[in-house]
């Protein structure tokens, strides 16, 4: 392969056989297997008391705590070959210095949470960052996000993954999380989020805006990755929407948003002006994909001695709604009218 270095086949034979070692979780990662003991040296002959006025040498440094990899996970694919790293130690301690396929890379910043950037090579590389090794894959200018490679095992390919990282990120963990008792905690989430993302809960334009719950109650990683996720936005459902919603039946009349799962297409994910975080209240949202429906079906004024509008047929300022007649997801009925096409006439009209 073009991509492999000067020692790619020895390395893909080393890679290949290599068990998979997932990174920590980022949030609260587990216990890290202890560091490996420094060799040992003879110890030194105890020193002489100094003299009466003289100073003591400083006590014996205590031993750096161990590193903990947050970002990137075992199985990375990548088209830069750059990749950013992230790690966390609780006390602190000599400069990290990851290691990139057996050689020393440039020292990461930071005491507590040290962060940078190493370079990799085309093909396969090992990452070590303390004592965690993972596999990272660079293909340079690749548009995919899902790269599959044989792992010498039949039906066990390796399946590397594109990841997004949260721009946060640059600016530091402190900014969402503290620490204690050497162990990572998340700051509110209303208070993290809101720091650099828009407040939805707050009025807009002096109107309350509706709110979706999971946003209400600040439970943004209900939804999103706070770190790094495959999806666009950090979205970490897989279902999403029907991770907490039940889908619409199949059957009859499905509307095109619902069937091709576009609930955005007429729901804010985070807060609206209508009911149901719809993205516009009333029949401007229908109007805003439908143009021009229905031109003898838009006042509510009677037009006729057969036309009689019921008082709580639902209007809108001097129109019919359009939801008096269809239903916005599914319908057992032709055009997602709420009645069988019959039935629904005799509402408003004496036929």
């Amino acid at each position: 392969m073009k991509f492999l270095h000067a020692a790619g086949v020895s390395l893909f034979a080393v890679l290949l056989v290599l068990p998979a070692r997932a990174a920590e979780a980022p949030v609260v990662p587990a216990a890290p297997a202890p560091a490996p003991a420094a060799a040992s040296t003879p110890a030194p002959a105890p020193a002489a008391d100094p003299a009466p006025g003289a100073s003591r040498p400083p006590a014996a440094a205590q031993p750096a705590s161990p590193v903990r990899l947050l970002h990137p996970p075992d199985l990375t694919f990548t088209n830069d070959p750059k990749v950013k790293v992230f790690a966390f130690r609780p006390q602190g301690g000599p400069p990290v210095v990851p290691v990139v396929n057996g050689k020393a890379a440039a020292p990461l910043d930071g005491e507590m949470f040290p962060k940078g950037e190493v370079s990799l090579l085309p093909g396969m590389n090992l990452l070590q960052v303390g004592e965690t090794t993972v596999r990272v894959f660079v293909l340079p200018g690749a548009a995919m996000e899902t790269f599959r490679f044989p792992s010498g095992t039949q039906g066990r390919d390796l399946v590397f993954q594109a990841y997004r990282l949260h721009p946060a990120l640059d600016d530091g963990c402190d900014g969402c999380h503290t620490v204690e008792g050497g162990k990572i905690q998340a700051k509110d989430q209303k208070e993290a989020c809101a720091s650099c993302h828009d407040d939805f809960t707050k009025a807009s334009g002096g109107k309350k805006p509706f709110v979706h719950a999971p946003v209400a109650s600040g439970e943004c990683t209900a939804c999103h990755d706070p770190h790094f996720a495959t999806r666009p936005k950090l979205q970490k459902l897989e279902k999403d929407c029907f991770e907490c919603h039940d889908p619409f039946p199949a059957a009859g009349t499905v509307h095109a948003p619902v069937a091709a799962a576009a609930c955005v297409s007429c729901h804010s994910p985070h807060a609206g002006p209508a009911p149901g975080q719809l993205v516009r209240p009333g029949n401007a949202l229908c109007l805003g994909c439908h143009k021009a429906p229905h031109d003898r079906h838009r006042s509510s004024t009677v037009l006729g001695m057969l036309t009689r509008v019921p008082e709580e047929f639902p209007k809108e300022a001097g129109e019919l709604s359009c939801t008096g007649c269809h239903v916005p997801h599914q319908s057992q009925n032709g055009g997602l009218f709420r009645k069988p096409r019959e039935e629904l006439c005799r509402t408003c009209h004496s036929v």
